[in-house]
Order: C-alpha cells, then structure tokens, then sequence
C-alpha cells in the first residue's frame, strides 16, 4: 500500500468491498436526496431513479451498483457537513452511551439526507447550527449517525451563519505544523531583465510575473511566468490529495483568503513570486517587435521578481515598460486598453490560450468549455434588464483535453485551459504537470486525478458561496426593496414558482405563490392578486423565520 492509499484508508476512512456486485456500476448523484442519478467517472448518466429508499442508505459520492437498488461498493469520503440541529423540536431519537440527548441534523447541503447527532446544549430556546462527521448508517435506523465535531453558534445568529457558510463551501482546514517542503531538481533556464508583478495591494499568494528585456530598438523579448507549483507539490501526495479537495482558494467579499487551497507555508512561502529572491516558474516566452508576437515557446525557468507593483501604482507608473505592455494588450484585444487590470487580464489569457492549445494537441490535460447563449433570453435581458445579460449565458466547465468539443464560446478559442493560477486553482496545478511533461518532451502520459463531474460541482459550490455571502451582506439592511420578476414556472396546477431580480443586492431569488391566473397570484393573505408578468417591477418585503433549518429557506418573501 503506498502513502496516497494508506492515507485515504487511515484519514479520509475510505473502505473498499473487495467482491463488487454485477450490474451497473458507478458514482451515486443527487442534488435533493429524492431524485437520484448513477453516473460514471466523466460524469455521464447511467442510471436515473426517484426515493430514497432505492439508495439503500449509499450517501452521494458513493460508488454503487444496481441491483433492483443501490448497492454499496465503496464508501466514498465524507468530509464535515454544516447543519441546523433542531434543539427546539421536541422529539428526540434516544440518547448516548453518556446520557446526551440525541437530535435530528438537518444539512445546509440538500444532497445529503438529514443526521441524527448528540448534543448536551442547555439552551434548548433555539436552533443551533452545528458541524458533524458521518459515523455509520445502520440496517435498523431511518437516518444516518454523525459525530458532533464543533457548534459554530445559533441559528439566525450573522457570524454563525457567515462562518457556517465556510465550512459549507471548504469544510476542510489545513492544520497547523511543520510541513517536509521540498522542490523537485529541474534544470531551469535562467531569465534575465526586468520582473515584476501586478496584484491587489497586500497581495501574498503571488502566482505571475512579467519580465520585459529590451532585445533592440522596439524589440521585447517578453516572459509570462507562473509559479511552479507542481515541483513542490507532488503528484498523488497527501498534501495534493487534500488540495484536490478543496480545489479553489475561497476568498471572502473584499478579497481576503479564507481557506487556502494550499497550506500557506507554500501559497504564501516558497510558491508565492515574492521579491528579492530567486523563483521557479513556468514560462510563456514570445518576442514583440511593435507590431506583432512571434517566436512563442514554453520553458522552465528561474528569476528574481524586481518589483511588486499594486494595480493602482502600476497604473501611474511612468515607464516604457508599461508603454511597451499596453501596446501588447491593445494587439491582444485588437482595440485600445488602458487599464491595468485588464492588462493583466489579456496576459493571462494569452498564457491559457497557449497552455489550451498545447494540451489539445497532447490530448492530456483539462481545458474550459463554453456554450453559446440562449439567444431570446439574451434578446429579452437586453431589451428590459441589459445588467442581467449574463445570465443568458451558460457557466463554463471544465473539459478533458481528450474530449471532441472544448468549444469556449465566450473567447472564441477551441483550446482554452486554466493554467495561470496553480497557487489557487488545482485545475491549473494538474494542467502545469503536463505542461512540464512536454516542455521535457517526455514520453510519459498524464491521467487527470479527479472527475470532471466532480471538479464542476466544486467550482459551482464556489460561486454559490460568493452568492451567498453578498445575499447574506444584503439581508441585514432594510427590510424592503424593489424586484423585478423574471419569469414564472408552474410548479402544478395551484402554485407559481416566481424568480426576481433585486437590482440592489445583484442576484436573484425564488418564491412560491398561489396560482390565481395565468399572469397572477394570491397573496399570502389571499385577499388581494398581484400581477406576476415577466419584467414588471414589484415591492419585495421580507422577514424571517427563524427555526427553519436551512438559513436561506428562513427568509419569508412578500411582493406587492
């Protein structure tokens, strides 16, 4: 058994039925606990069915076959799970061997079919919001058995529920310790002239750089460098197993970092491009002559970062090496740029289009793909709500560089790969192990480690919490504000499903409402109608409930 397994075995307690049953085989999927798909390792549908009781007790990520049923074949890991345990309720489900009363635990994840746990609080006034390990799922229990690990405070509570969001979105931390860091031996080119990096002020976890050298007169030979992260992480280590699972770096609102997804004595330590002292990356290198780049080539390289600039002190920097970046971005972009942001942006897109293309041809890797928009939606939200366009579009995925269609709607390129943020991102960390595989011209192939099913589900969870946090940020001001109804979906014959838009807070929200026409509903009084057409302007007022599991589900919407 080698580290990887043993630590999979021993930490993230994953146990393997030697014999597998016959039948279907693949990952157990759900989104509700109620409604069920059987998928395989490209997240492909194999099998679908409705009931809980046709899961068998399997728990989603397991891996299962069928058999009139699901059967277990390997437990999958379950990391913490964030939930309400319902104190206020007054059934209980026995005790523990210690005497502590035993409550049922409701998910903030509705993947997840509900726990019981045992918690001793003395305060029985008020919902508490809790963290639980899975323990077991015996024959003779209705609901699975959790470990009480930490109360993170009351429900309805702001900071319980900010941190509960945390640990809903990350529910794993890097512990504190001393980590055996070490950097794989590579002969490096060395590059010479002038490095720098441009970042949000304060900026630790530096994964870029540019280095400009004057060749001759308006000639540039110019670097992209990015961190060489996978020569310190090695492939299939714990530390790029726990990695894998967090899988993005979780920043909150203002850009501070939550849960890396590295252990800072790397993001912030050995991996970070910070200054004055001598870096390994992997480099992008082209040559500009003024009016066009040429010559592009991959290497592995080695620098000193010269200055760390903030995107504002970049921006009034006077300097030809800002007059010659602008010039490359405007060619980029094929129109005039003058932000520095986005010259930063156009770069790094630069290297992912290139890093994209390679791995195309290699058929190893993971690269983005994009769809194109729903064209009368995008025609509607432009003509009523042009903010809103966006939504007309489908949210990129990530791809297997194998696979035929790795279309990227959105940049108009077959091959675009994230490759630019290792530090941050573990898509880019598996795709900079390839790009060191060719740049070697090594013989040796590559398998991706994770699911693609998998990693998508991971980076929505992502952009859920940011949802999250500014829908959180927004429900502590006035109670009342405008909406804008989007549509209307009839749930069944009685009840509308209404989507709005709160141009205040940036998102959009769902209610139910009885169905009195085609184009209204009842109020929650049932006294009065309310035009419910698409693209009319309401009154929304919310209030909250507090006991209701689910923190979002606590919010009670009235349009008027």
């Amino acid at each position: 058994m080698n580290n990887a397994q043993s630590y999979m075995k021993e930490v993230l307690q994953v146990e393997q039925v030697e014999e597998r049953p016959s039948g279907i085989h693949g990952i157990l999927h759900t989104s509700d606990y109620a409604e069920f798909t059987i998928v395989d390792d490209m997240g492909k549908e194999i099998h679908r069915f409705t009931g809980a009781k046709l899961a068998n007790k399997c728990l989603p990520g397991d891996h299962v076959s069928w058999n009139d049923g699901c059967v277990l074949e390997l437990r999958s890991e379950h990391c913490l799970l964030v939930g309400t345990i319902a104190i206020t309720s007054k059934i209980r489900y026995g005790i523990t061997s210690r005497g502590v009363p035993i409550y049922l635990f409701v998910p903030y994840n509705k993947s997840y079919p509900n726990f019981i746990v045992g918690c001793s609080t003395k305060d029985l006034s008020r919902n508490i919001i809790g963290v639980l390990t899975f323990d077991d799922w015996k024959k003779n229990s209705t609901f699975p058995r959790g470990n009480l690990q930490e109360i993170v405070g009351p429900s309805g509570d702001r900071d319980a529920e900010y941190q509960a969001l945390i640990w809903q979105v990350c529910p794993l931390k890097w512990s504190k310790g001393t980590y055996q860091i070490k950097q794989e031996p590579t002969n490096r080119v060395g590059i010479t002239g002038f490095t720098y990096n441009i970042d949000p002020k304060g900026c630790k976890d530096i994964d870029d750089v540019f280095t400009f050298k004057k060749m001759g007169e308006n000639y540039w030979k110019i670097y992209i460098s990015i961190s060489d992260v996978a020569s310190y992480i090695v492939n299939n280590s714990a530390e790029d197993i726990i990695a894998s699972l967090i899988g993005q770096t979780i920043y909150d609102n203002e850009g501070r970092v939550l849960r890396p997804m590295l252990p800072v004595e790397y993001s912030e330590g050995v991996c970070s491009l910070q200054p004055d002292r001598v870096s390994s990356g992997i480099s992008l290198c082209f040559e500009w002559n003024g009016v066009e780049i040429k010559n592009k080539r991959w290497l592995e390289t080695s620098f000193i970062n010269r200055q760390s600039f903030s995107y504002e002190e970049f921006q009034e920097w006077d300097s030809e090496y800002k007059e010659v970046l602008a010039k490359i971005v405007s060619h980029l972009a094929q129109r005039d740029v003058t932000d520095s942001h986005e010259w930063v942006e156009q770069m790094m897109i630069l290297y992912n289009k290139e890093a994209g293309k390679w791995l195309k041809e290699s058929k190893m890797g993971i690269l983005r793909r994009h769809s194109a928009p729903d064209w009368e939606r995008l025609e509607k939200y432009k003509q009523h709500i042009p903010e809103l366009m966006n939504m007309a579009f489908s949210s990129a995925e990530y791809c297997l560089a194998e696979e035929e269609n790795t279309q990227h709607y959105g940049l108009d390129s077959d091959h675009y790969a994230h490759a630019s943020s290792p530090i941050r991102r573990y898509a880019d960390l598996v795709n900079q192990r390839v790009l060191k595989i060719l740049i070697r011209q090594s013989k040796e192939g590559f398998i991706v480690p994770q699911a693609m099913l998998d990693m998508n589900q991971r980076e929505k969870s992502i952009k859920r919490f940011a949802r999250d946090l500014q829908f959180l940020q927004a429900i502590q001001h006035p109670m009342e504000c405008k909406g804008i109804i989007l549509d209307r979906t009839a749930i069944n014959d009685t009840e509308y499903k209404i989507r709005l838009y709160i141009p205040d807070w940036k998102k959009t929200l769902s209610t139910t409402y009885k169905k009195q026409s085609e184009h209204t509903v009842l109020s929650r009084d049932e006294k009065e109608e309310i035009d419910v057409s698409e693209f009319r302007e309401v009154i929304v007022h919310y209030a909250f409930h507090m006991n209701v599991a689910n923190w979002k589900e606590r919010i009670i919407i009235n349009i008027r």
